[in-house]
């Protein structure tokens, strides 16, 4: 009688599937997990970014049925996944912004699980893991995640897509799904997606095609229609980035694009990697000139669109090429661990002495990194504590009995503006600034004072306006004061 292997015989048992399953997400979790934990742990965050605070509001006021001020003086640009997630945060009334920073946090996490797992997919898991070792020890890219700044799940997203398009050439759709979310947060990802679907293009068949192309259009154009819903503008993001670069006297010309966009490279990379990734660029020519040609061709396309956004009256913002500086690191880490890949040999040798002084750059930069770290955790807790007395200010009584009777607050700089509002519970354009002449002045109207905190804050900017003499002094704490019209105060009864 014929035998059968048992391999063959052995039928699939029903926890098979379950423990592949895990395998796979178990490490991506503990990855998520570790290093928010980490993160919070040590730098105890406590607020959110302007941008972050405006999405929640946004979100609050399209629950509660009003209009989003989209076109409020020195509002950001509204991005549509960060609105949606924040309404996650909108059962933990004005703490909810703790979950926006936890799940920022977590996507720092799973961005670095992702560019190991890229680096050894493309080259060997010691690149990747140099790789992800560098992206979350960097100042920067820390500061974003705990700042809440919607970049970190976009450059998670960006950098998963590539992932895919690694492990199975010509991927497609999940490809482009992930590229349609970060398209939600970032333009830059329709960019990456059009061009993804004309690599596709030629051996799809005409079925597929469609609907790869309904995937590449849906995030524009569901972009362009919130914006037409909020604004009557199809183009209001386009516009009103442009109009706040304006406003805020930000770089947006041409001539600076080749300084300021090596400027925001070094900043978000720092020394060792600025001296590392061209070593590494040059391994990858020599020796895997192939498996290179995807990260590469993403950093070119994305640093691209960073430099012809002054075209468009776009701004020059260092966070807008955070992602290619993420995927940069790969190159230190092929720089670091590449000779690993040669033959023994005398290229091997000479290799693996570059790999030594690549590593040595960082350990020579260690203490300088670490002050880094140290002054990180500083500013973290200083613009912490500014928050917690402008939040003390949303909820003095006497303030709020203030702006019920007068309708309006006012301040003399927009950065408080989101905040105050989400914490006094306003609707659009119940908190206002008169910075640039936007607004004229209500009847309540908050200023910081003059002491250290305030001014290192601002630095240059200190808000010089002051409250005309017939205000009368309302309430102060450290950092802050409100005067307010005689009429807007309630008398005290006889």
């Amino acid at each position: 009688m014929a035998t059968v292997s048992r391999s063959r015989a052995a039928p699939d048992t029903p926890g098979r599937g379950a423990r592949t399953a895990l395998r796979l997400v178990l490490p991506a979790a503990a990855a998520m997990l570790g290093v928010a934990a980490v993160l919070w742990v040590v730098y105890e965050p406590s607020h959110v970014n302007y941008d972050a605070r405006y999405a929640l509001l946004w979100a609050r006021d399209l629950w509660d049925g009003a209009r989003p001020d989209y076109t409020a003086a020195f509002a950001p640009t509204p991005h549509p996944l960060s609105t949606a997630v924040s309404s996650l945060a909108l059962p933990f009334g004005h703490d909810g912004d703790r979950l926006i920073t936890a799940i920022v946090l977590l996507s720092f996490g799973l961005l670095g699980w992702l560019v190991l797992r890229l680096g050894a997919q493309l080259f060997s898991p010691l690149v990747g893991a140099v790789a992800a070792l560098t992206v979350v020890t960097r100042p920067v890219l820390q500061r974003d995640a705990l700042l809440a700044y919607q970049d970190v799940p976009f450059a998670a997203l960006v950098v998963g897509a590539v992932l895919l398009e690694a492990r199975r050439s010509r991927r497609g759709a999940p490809v482009l799904a992930l590229l349609t979310l970060a398209g939600l947060l970032r333009p830059e990802a329709w960019v990456l997606a059009g061009l993804y679907l004309l690599y596709l293009w030629p051996e799809a068949s005409p079925r597929a095609r469609a609907g790869l192309t309904a995937l590449v259009a849906f995030a524009p154009v569901l972009w362009a229609v919130t914006d037409w819903l909020v604004t009557g503008d199809l183009l209001h993001s386009l516009h009103g980035t442009a109009a706040l670069a304006e406003e805020a006297g930000r770089r947006r010309h041409i001539d600076q694009v080749p300084y300021w966009t090596a400027q925001y490279f070094g900043y978000t990379l720092r020394e060792p990697l600025v001296l590392g990734v061209p070593l590494g660029l040059a391994f990858a020519w020599l020796y895997r000139r192939r498996r290179s040609a995807l990260p590469i061709a993403v950093v070119v396309a994305m640093t691209a669109v960073f430099a012809i956004g002054p075209l468009f009256g776009l701004p020059l913002i260092g966070r807008y090429v955070r992602t290619p500086a993420v995927l940069l690191t790969l190159f230190y880490g092929l720089a670091v661990a590449g000779w690993l890949l040669l033959a023994p040999g005398a290229a091997r040798r000479r290799w693996m002495a570059v790999g030594v002084a690549a590593a040595g750059l960082s350990v020579v930069f260690l203490p300088r990194h670490l002050e880094m770290l140290q002054g990180l955790e500083r500013r973290i807790a200083a613009d912490g504590e500014l928050y917690a007395d402008l939040r003390r200010v949303a909820d003095s009584p006497a303030v709020r009995e203030a702006l019920a009777a007068c309708g309006a607050l006012t301040t003399s700089d927009h950065r408080p503006v989101p905040h105050l509002r989400w914490w006094l519970d306003g609707g659009p354009h119940a908190v206002r600034t008169i910075a640039g002449g936007a607004n004229p002045m209500s009847g309540v109207f908050l200023t910081p004072r003059e002491v250290p905190l305030t001014t290192r804050f601002y630095r240059r900017n200190f808000p010089a306006a002051t409250a005309p003499s017939s205000y009368r002094r309302l309430y102060v704490n450290a950092s802050w004061r409100v005067d307010a019209a005689p009429r807007c105060v309630r008398r005290p009864r006889a």
